[in-house]
């Protein structure tokens, strides 16, 4: 049986949407042929072909938005999942004006108009989801716009799970029926041999009333055969299944359900997972590591040309560092030690002044005069946008640490800062980069629980001042 506000709910933001796309399109053309009001680009003549174009595009429209799953139910969803997926389904929505432009000689067809009617559908969309789903969220505390829900699960967990949902009534969901199971697969004897009692119970339940899910939270461990006959069971009745993971219990890793030819796979992970503002990120490195390297070109002649006056060797100095998953990659800095420095460490090791196992001096001898300097103002960092560029790092990120250290790493969790691609600046850094190995390595794995694009900018904003104060830069 269909649920009646779920098809008003879900009618509205099929019509919302489309009337998103249509107000980007225009503002789109409005801004990129320069006009000054929405009732120039309305005076546009109309023929025939215009009108052919925009009714077959509607439909377009409206088969991308269906077909990239932006109908189905995201209350379980994390927002950025919406986000990616929006991202993904609004570049598809450009395909058309981009492709057919030239030969329908649509002349608002240019680059600047794809790039505004991106940003305008992109904002337009979200924007609109969220005031919807707000609403969506009011319908529910108010009993509308609900899910029937059974619960399996044994004891505790399957108490749990119905107490997270009657609290969360945000979320729309009525617990129907609390069916405590621990997955064995006992035979009920007037279900005639070969049935499991709570399958016949969930069968009975689905004949007498209209049910949309089913959480089941069982070890998979003892509970495998009882959960494909209730999966088997659903699927012929066209009910959701959710599996509530008892596989693991991750102290801060998080997971999603990806897909393998078809296959559902639960993954585990602890960086940020691929998503639109992952992508962002890349574009930001890609964008500011360029102009950065364009706009300070003449400082690296100058830099240049004091390493070479200052003392004899290369003007980078290029070492073997760790990045992401543990890949080794070459980063590049400005030299500003001697030129056998590396060798001279083990010498130098007993004056070591940093906790763990990382190599810090402050009155460093291999450090040359010019290399003073470079290392106060951290100039001799700027190289690595080249790795930025190439993408081996990113601007923000745990500073990649070079083969010797790692290798000293005695802590397994310590490790977990490869999940991330390391980064020219990061929270120890504008924090003031004092060498105890454990501030430092809270500092990353905060970075990583809590990552963000606001997160980002923010360290960026906070590095400025740091490295012109030169606080613990030796």
């Amino acid at each position: 049986m269909t649920n009646p506000h779920r098809t008003t709910v879900l009618a509205m933001l099929k019509l919302c949407d489309l009337i998103v796309v249509v107000s980007a399109f225009m503002l789109a053309v409005c801004v990129s042929s320069n006009q000054t009001s929405w009732l120039s680009v309305l005076e546009v003549r109309i023929e025939l072909r215009n009108v052919i174009f925009i009714l077959i595009y509607l439909g377009y429209c409206h088969v991308i938005l269906q077909s990239f799953g932006l109908y189905q139910s995201y209350r379980l969803s994390p927002s950025s999942r919406e986000w990616r997926d929006l991202g993904t389904a609004v570049l598809m929505l450009a395909l058309p004006p981009l492709l057919l432009g030239t030969p329908l000689h649509f002349q608002f067809a240019t680059s600047a108009f794809l790039t505004a009617f991106v940003a305008f559908g992109l904002c337009g969309l979200g924007i609109e989801r969220r005031l919807l789903r707000a609403l969506a969220r009011l319908m529910r505390r108010h009993g509308q716009n609900l899910r029937n829900a059974i619960i399996v699960g044994n004891g505790d967990a399957a108490l749990e799970m119905a107490s997270r949902l009657a609290q969360r009534a945000d979320l729309g969901y009525h617990v129907v029926e609390l069916i405590e199971s621990d997955g064995q697969m006992e035979i009920a004897a007037n279900n005639g041999g070969g049935t499991h009692a709570v399958v016949g119970r969930i069968a009975e339940i689905i004949a007498s009333r209209p049910v949309d899910e089913v959480f089941v939270g069982l070890p998979l461990d003892v509970g495998q055969s009882l959960i494909r006959s209730i999966v088997s069971l659903c699927e012929e009745q066209g009910i959701t299944v959710r599996l509530v993971s008892t596989v693991v219990d991750p102290a801060f890793a998080k997971a999603q359900v990806d897909e393998v030819d078809g296959h559902p796979v639960i993954t585990i992970f602890t960086g940020p997972p691929d998503s639109l503002p992952l992508a962002v990120k890349r574009v930001i490195d890609l964008t500011v590591s360029l102009i950065t390297l364009i706009a300070l070109a003449p400082l690296f002649a100058l830099v240049a040309i004091a390493i070479k006056v200052d003392s004899d060797g290369p003007i980078f100095f290029v070492q073997e560092r760790v990045g992401f998953n543990r890949r080794r990659f070459k980063a590049y800095k400005f030299r500003t030690m001697i030129e056998d420095a590396e060798r001279q460490q083990q010498v130098l090791e007993a004056l070591n002044e940093a906790e763990g196992p990382i190599f810090k001096i402050r009155q460093d001898p291999r450090v040359t005069r010019a290399g003073t300097w470079l290392r106060r103002l951290s100039f001799d960092e700027l190289p690595q946008l080249i790795n930025v560029i190439r993408g081996d790092m990113s601007l923000v990120g745990p500073r990649p640490l070079p083969l010797r250290d790692v290798s000293r790493i005695d802590v397994i969790a310590h490790k977990r800062r490869f999940s991330v691609k390391p980064g020219i600046t990061c929270i120890w850094q504008v924090n003031g980069r004092e060498p105890r190995f454990e501030d430092w390595i809270k500092a990353d794995m905060d970075y990583i629980d809590n990552w963000s694009l606001g997160l980002d900018v923010k360290i960026i904003l906070k590095t400025i001042p740091a490295v012109l104060s030169g606080r613990g830069a030796y």
